[in-house]
């Protein structure tokens, strides 16, 4: 089971620093624990990861929205979102604070969501593991020649890691070819 000390150490001995098992044993522990949660909802809501897709019907507040908005209600939401991708029926919105105001009264949302690190796959952890060891490299090392060595595998990993969970769900066909209709075939 992977888990966010899991990561941090693997990215600190990626530059030759040592293993961690805590964050409290070392000055890079430290630094790891500060800038972890950062980076992992930074990188959560770079793509639509399908491990941490979640779709939610949305609770209507009770309360109106103010008449300057232009909406006519207002929705609570989700507390575990990081990334909101699509309102369902494709409605007008607008994100103010933790609530969400549409002129629909009802919407689910698409979303990403913060996952446990024990339930991340190999390829997000491994970019993960990446991206931390480029932005350590320099604090830790001070070479910049490391930061941008993994920053490089970083953006390789990426985008292996995007097309890796983009094939775990089918590509949406054209289902109108007005163009072909045209031609007169």
């Amino acid at each position: 089971m992977t888990s966010k000390i899991d990561i941090c150490s693997n990215a600190l001995q990626l530059l030759g620093d040592n293993p961690i098992s805590s964050f409290t044993e070392s000055d890079s522990a430290a630094l790891a624990e500060n800038l972890y949660d950062q980076f992992y909802e930074s990188q959560l809501s770079y793509h639509p990861w399908g491990f941490a897709l979640k779709q939610q019907k949305l609770n209507l507040l009770t309360e109106k929205p103010d008449t300057m908005t232009n909406y006519s209600h207002a929705f609570q939401l989700p507390t575990d979102l990081v990334f909101l991708w699509n309102i369902q029926p494709f409605s007008n919105y607008e994100i103010i604070g933790d609530l969400l105001y549409s002129n629909s009264n009802q919407l689910l949302a698409t979303y990403t969501h913060k996952v446990n690190e024990s339930q991340l796959p190999s390829y997000f952890v491994t970019m993960m593991q990446y991206k931390m060891a480029s932005e350590f490299a320099q604090t830790v090392t001070e070479n910049g020649g490391l930061a941008q060595l993994y920053e490089q595998k970083y953006r390789m990993e990426l985008g292996a890691a995007q097309a890796i969970d983009s094939k775990q769900r089918p590509q949406m066909g054209i289902l109108d070819q007005p163009y072909l209709q045209v031609r007169n075939y």
